[in-house]
């Protein structure tokens, strides 16, 4: 029954007549929601995981993700409320810069909003 299921899926995944939308044709405010979303996911569609300078970016604002991650519950547990919030603030810190930085780096590459290259 499984593989049954499976081959469907498959099967309507390959014939599905919706295209899929690349990554260079999308808005600077999808690559921005995305990147709020997933800190980090702005910058691989804006294909800064290409220099040096991008991966270590994405890579920091990973760290960042999992340490805030790792924090929040632990101070949420051991401490009172208040310094909980240390953690929630990594998190809103994080997410706020990846998505500016995936905004802006999208604006910079010359995407119009609507998503189609401007060059």
């Amino acid at each position: 029954m499984k593989k049954v299921v499976a081959l469907i899926l498959v099967l309507g995944l390959w014939f599905s007549p919706v295209g899929s939308v690349w990554a260079g044709e999308a808005s600077p405010a999808f690559k921005a929601t995305a990147s709020a979303l997933v800190p980090g996911v702005g910058q691989i569609m804006n294909r800064d995981h290409y220099t040096s300078l991008g991966k270590l970016k994405i890579l920091t604002m990973w760290l960042l993700e999992l340490g805030a991650i790792i924090t929040t519950p632990i101070l949420a547990s051991r401490e009172n409320w208040p310094v909980a919030m240390v953690g929630v603030g990594i998190f809103a810190v994080n997410h706020i810069w990846s998505s500016v930085d995936a905004y802006q780096v999208a604006v910079k590459q010359g995407t119009s909003l609507e998503g189609a290259k401007t060059r």
